[in-house]
């Protein structure tokens, strides 16, 4: 006799997400042919729209073939993954310009720091789930280690190991993203500003008593930077010669830009035009105009989650969505940050935009979670 197998499938999911997706992908790969066309060779394009066929096929089997209440179980374990990627990062990884962050996997090189950002807010969705009414009567910031020993020693080796690889602004954005899953878990005030004060003091020791590159990029930053009213631009040092570049590209662009195919920071004025400084060449050939609608995307892909986030009745649902997308938000906050001077320069990609295999397959398969979590499914 045959048992009866119950099955679902999707019968909607929030186009919004999907739509904002898709439209910046294929920006991304405009831009990454516009740049390709002048430079060395034409494989970054087709690099990039490999990795994004093959990540786009990712998201989709995410939502139409992942359960994800039933995959929790497994969330420790990513973290324990990307600990162990970390960690074959420092002994095996790849060095370029000083920095060791690159695992060499076949032909395909990646950042397991990337995957270790989401693989901590599916942990942290997940803890805080189940441990909400013990959120709540959490305190101060000394009983936050004791009731979540997890989330507090977890967290603290994977950044620990990422720090070690020299990457700050993973550090930097998975900050921001957990202390913000936090706050929106309903944790105390008192203590996110206690966490915050603690990250800002961290990084300066970083920066001041750290490695020395980290202080130039300081001074860049307060020379060119218009929070800073006293700025002497007589003399120039070659640290300065991206964020130079970037400001020179950006403000030649104008409100409707130089046109695609006749920018000038991408003829090799700007040496990270691909990944780090991509924003540059939008705001340089797109103008403002241009510019303003890749932030635009970027936005309602995210205010599009929390909405949807906010309206569902699964608790840990919340805590996912809300965390994947800030994850992916606060990385284009940094990168446009960067690109205009309003922050420090740091290396970190645009999300969908930049040329990264890693770095579009994590976030393709967080908007996947984002749009499992919208799905509308049916029971057969």
């Amino acid at each position: 006799m045959k048992r009866n197998r119950l099955s679902s499938y999707v019968i909607g999911f929030d186009r919004t997400i999907l739509l904002s997706y898709l439209l910046l992908a294929i920006i991304g790969l405009i831009v990454m042919v516009d740049i390709s066309s002048v430079q060395s060779s034409m494989m970054y394009f087709y690099r990039q729209g490999f990795f994004f066929v093959i990540s786009a096929i990712v998201a989709i089997v995410i939502l139409y073939v992942v359960n994800l209440e039933k995959m929790r179980f497994a969330n420790t374990y990513l973290v324990y993954l990307a600990i162990i990627m970390l960690v074959m990062v420092l002994l095996k990884g790849t060095t370029v310009k000083g920095a060791t962050r690159g695992l060499r996997l076949g032909p395909l090189s990646v950042q397991p720091s990337f995957f270790a950002r989401i693989a901590l807010v599916f942990f942290f969705a997940n803890v805080l789930d189940k441990k909400n009414e013990l959120l709540q009567a959490t305190k101060n910031i000394l009983h936050f280690p004791q009731n979540f020993p997890e989330l507090s020693l977890l967290s603290l080796l994977v950044f620990g190991l990422i720090f070690m690889e020299k990457h700050l602004s993973a550090i930097i954005i998975g900050g921001i993203t957990l202390i913000s899953l936090l706050f929106y878990a309903g944790i105390r005030k008192r203590i996110i500003l206690i966490l915050l004060a603690v990250g800002l003091i961290a990084g300066m020791l970083i920066i001041t008593k750290g490695d020395s590159f980290r202080m130039q990029r300081m001074r860049t930053f307060k020379k060119y930077s218009l929070f800073f009213k006293e700025r002497d631009l007589s003399q120039s040092a070659d640290a300065d010669y991206q964020v130079r570049e970037s400001l020179t590209a950006l403000t030649s662009g104008g409100l409707f830009g130089t046109g695609i195919s006749r920018g000038r920071a991408k003829h090799y004025y700007l040496p990270e035009a691909r990944t780090d400084y991509v924003y540059t060449i939008i705001g340089e050939e797109w103008g403002y105009l241009g510019a303003m609608l890749v932030f635009l995307l970027h936005s309602m892909l995210f205010f599009a989650t929390l909405r949807m986030a906010n309206r569902h009745e699964n608790r840990y649902y919340r805590f996912l969505g809300v965390g994947m997308a800030l994850n992916i938000y606060a990385n284009v906050l940094v990168n446009t940050g960067v690109a205009m001077s309003i922050l420090p320069p740091t290396g970190n990609t645009l999300p969908f935009i930049s040329y990264g295999g890693s770095a579009l397959m994590m976030d393709s398969i967080a908007v996947g979670v984002i749009l499992n979590i919208s799905a509308q499914r049916r029971t057969v």
